[in-house]
């Protein structure tokens, strides 16, 4: 069901009503929705820009190739006397 240019309008003169009675901007607690938004989504998103970018694929060679490598052993650091 798609909402009306009407019925849109209305929600939003009623919620920046309201927004003004709490003298908060409706563009400051509109951009705060998007970010909620954003963050609440931000593993779809990151998936989705891994998967555009092919780091997936460059995610599980790095990790094969980490595993491959030898450990270091810790060197020790010569003293100075005087």
């Amino acid at each position: 069901m798609s909402i009306s240019q009407k019925d849109l309008k209305k929600s939003k003169d009623l919620v920046e009503k309201l927004l003004k009675v709490n003298d908060v901007k409706y563009n400051d607690w509109l951009h705060q929705q998007h970010q909620q938004f954003i963050e609440e989504n931000q593993d779809l998103i990151l998936q989705a820009l891994s998967a555009f970018t092919g780091q997936e694929e460059e995610e599980g060679k790095n990790e094969s190739k980490v595993n491959e490598q030898v450990s270091v052993r810790p060197t020790s650091i010569p003293v100075m006397q005087n």
